[in-house]
């Protein structure tokens, strides 16, 4: 939770103690209900000096999910309705102050469904397969964390003889992750925002790749601690 409220600024949609974590639970509760698969990245501390583990803590670093076309689900989709509705309803009610800022943080998935259909239109990316979240702590960043988990996910498409995958990102995040790892963007829009501490003009991305080959080397890379998020 403290990433995704980190990552997506969502403390400057709704600023206030009793309404932020209500939005990342609808946030996250929306991923887990679009995606098929997820991973999570975490750092275990040995804090003891015997041989047992009892003593040892683990830290969540950072989390991937994604869509692939005709797989299941994630499982608790119940769960993950019940997050959402309750969330919903939390911030119609309470958060009618922050009304504004709210509809705002909206504004971005309706950009998302514009640039959607842009590239339908366009007919210049396949839309199958998503990345629906790839976020990582801000204290982990620059460690190589989003690209193992980003690797992770490639292997899986590749698993499924999948070839082509897409993502949104936005000037807001570290979009720059999409580019340096070759994918293309396939169309972009701007949104205006009136939120304390956003910028006023933010672009909105859809990023398409294709899934990379297997890498013969990809034995020897350094491997970070990843439990499945199923």
């Amino acid at each position: 939770m403290a990433i995704i409220l980190d990552a997506f600024h969502i403390r400057h949609y709704a600023p206030r103690p009793y309404l932020e974590r209500s939005a990342a639970e609808v946030f996250l509760s929306d991923r887990l209900l679009a995606s098929t698969y997820a991973q999570v990245a975490v750092a275990t501390d040995d804090a003891t000096q015997g041989d047992d583990d009892e003593g040892d803590t683990e830290r969540v670093m950072g989390v991937i999910m994604g869509r692939v076309e005709d797989e299941l689900s994630l499982p608790a989709r119940p769960l993950a309705h019940a997050h959402k509705l309750a969330g919903l309803t939390w911030l119609a009610t309470a958060g009618m102050p922050q009304r504004d800022t709210l509809m705002q943080a909206f504004g971005i998935e309706h950009r998302y469904a514009q640039l959607h259909q842009d590239v339908l239109l366009g007919g210049n990316a396949a839309l199958t397969d998503e990345i629906t979240l790839l976020a990582v702590h801000s204290a982990c960043r620059s460690r190589g964390i989003g690209t193992s988990l980003y690797d992770g996910f490639m292997e899986h498409l590749r698993g499924h003889g999948r070839k082509d995958f897409f993502l949104y990102a936005d000037s807001l995040c570290s979009y720059e992750f999409c580019e340096q790892q070759g994918l293309t963007r396939a169309a972009a829009r701007e949104l205006r925002l009136d939120v304390p501490g956003l910028s006023e003009r933010v672009g909105v991305y859809l990023y398409a790749g294709e899934v990379p080959p297997a890498d013969l080397n990809e034995a020897e890379a350094p491997i970070v601690p990843v439990s499945a998020g199923h």
